[in-house]
């Protein structure tokens, strides 16, 4: 972190900003574009060479001049649509993961577009579909190679100072002087432009002239020669006429205006503003998944249970042999768990436990080693083998194949129950419940000892609820396929 107040000399404001080291972040984001555009061409041609090697065609002039333009319409086409996402920008919140899902997603669909198009336009038989699955495939890994290069070179820059984002404060108060040290103190990356305020009174000093103050007015110059990214107004909310009369002193210039939240606010994003009469409203949560998300979802859910259930059929009836030969009792546990508004259901599993020590409200966590589990139970435990009648489930509609793990109605983690542990916790029921979901294999499954460990599942959850799509979700079933297999926290 670069704690950057600048000492501007009085009646000049040629003081810089950035040193002659730095690296401007809008030649970053054009040398990615740029980048991208090559990747996708040289792809193309590429692809188009080899189609034409392996089919035996003669090349020929014309024949590379039909692929021309359907190859620039798509260069364009996502340098823009990644433009707009915000991919391009090096100084970004998203995790190098997003940024690879969001590329490959928004390529796809500008490919998808291409081919719908030439449907329409009944050409479609002018192009080969080798060169099309090559070139999609190819661009989408080298897009994502050069993102994964992007993401180490941006990293170093910031680690070294030469890339940062230059926030300036306003308002020389407590709370201005708390998050200039904050962000201090941060780490790399962002860099202090300095304290400012519009009253001449705080110009000498906050707090005894412990902490030098500039005027508004070096602000604005500073902003006007494109020496700000960010502007953070440093005043409580209930100010509103004062915030929004700091906020009009920068509406001209390029630069992001970030204001302090009300307290409980910290959790939620404003979704999109909406007026009734006079009365202004901010959405703050929207409904997880619409209609025609319902509908995929419940689609894939019906398709993939059945076809499991089809599979592992050997399987079921195998396993409820060995139980029933094993320890007297039934083949099915049923446990009561928290679902999709909060309505509890009746989740299945094969019968892991000796049935006087089973525990259907789930107040004891299962352990390693733990003396309630029979033999055939530690083995249909070690492989999961004991979660396939949640199939079931789904067919039913208790539950989905992929979403948040239901829990029983008694967990808790270290003495706390998990709603009471973790304020977000709620928000996993908005959704059905999952066999599978983000949490488990990124390794958050097995037994929760600490608050910490339901925390870091919750927020999982949470991700996989904003980020729904359907790639999302057979990635994920990908996933599970080798981490379900693996005795690591399996218990």
């Amino acid at each position: 972190m670069d704690d950057g107040r600048l000492p501007i000399p009085k009646g000049s404001y040629e003081t810089r900003t950035f040193e002659l080291g730095q690296i401007n972040r809008t030649t970053i984001s054009c040398s990615q574009m740029l980048a991208d555009g090559l990747i996708i061409t040289i792809s193309s041609y590429m692809s188009l060479s080899l189609t034409v090697f392996f089919t035996g065609h003669d090349q020929n002039y014309t024949e590379y001049m039909t692929y021309l333009f359907p190859t620039i319409g798509v260069t364009l086409a996502t340098a823009f649509v990644l433009a707009q996402s915000g991919i391009y920008d090096p100084i970004t919140d998203k995790s190098t993961f997003r940024v690879l899902r969001h590329t490959v997603k928004h390529f796809i669909g500008v490919i998808s577009i291409l081919i719908v198009a030439l449907f329409i336009l009944k050409i479609s038989d002018s192009f080969s579909r080798l060169w099309l699955a090559m070139w999609t495939a190819t661009s989408a890994v080298a897009l994502c190679c050069f993102r994964v290069i992007v993401a180490g070179i941006t990293a170093r820059l910031m680690r070294t100072g030469r890339l940062t984002k230059n926030v300036a404060i306003v308002g020389a108060n407590e709370i201005g002087e708390q998050l200039a040290s904050i962000l201090a103190q941060a780490g790399s990356g962002t860099h202090v432009v300095g304290l400012f305020d519009e009253r001449r009174s705080r110009i000498f000093g906050v707090n005894g002239g412990g902490q030098g103050v500039r005027h508004l007015s070096a602000l604005e110059e500073l902003s006007r020669f494109g020496y700000v990214d960010e502007i953070v107004i440093a005043i409580p909310p209930s100010h509103s006429g004062r915030i929004f009369d700091l906020m009009r002193h920068f509406h001209p210039f390029p630069v992001s205006l970030r204001v302090l939240s009300p307290a409980g606010f910290e959790d939620l994003q404003v979704l999109d503003s909406r007026c009734y009469g006079d009365i202004n409203t901010f959405c703050v949560m929207g409904k997880p998944l619409h209609e025609a998300g319902l509908i995929l979802k419940r689609l894939e859910d019906i398709v993939i249970s059945s076809v499991f259930l089809l599979i592992t059929l050997p399987v079921f009836v195998f396993t409820a042999l060995c139980i029933k030969l094993d320890t007297p009792g039934p083949v099915f546990f049923r446990q009561k768990r928290l679902g999709a508004n909060n309505v509890a259901f009746d989740l299945l599993k094969f019968r892991s436990m000796h049935v006087h020590q089973s525990d259907p409200l789930g107040q004891q966590l299962t352990e390693a080693d733990d003396r309630r589990i029979t033999r055939v139970g530690k083995s249909i435990r070690r492989t999961s083998i004991d979660e396939l009648p949640q199939l079931i489930n789904v067919l039913r509609g208790d539950m989905s194949v992929v979403g948040p793990r239901p829990h029983a109605l008694a967990a808790s983690a270290a003495g706390v129950a998990y709603a009471h542990a973790i304020q977000e916790y709620p928000i996993r029921h908005r959704v059905k419940p999952g066999i599978t979901g983000w949490a488990q294999v990124n390794g958050w499954r097995g037994e929760t000892v600490t608050v910490d460990q339901i925390r870091r599942r919750v927020e999982h959850d949470l991700y996989y609820i904003e980020n729904w799509s359907l790639g999302f979700d057979f990635l994920i079933l990908g996933w599970t396929v080798f981490t379900v297999l693996s005795r690591e926290n399996a218990v």
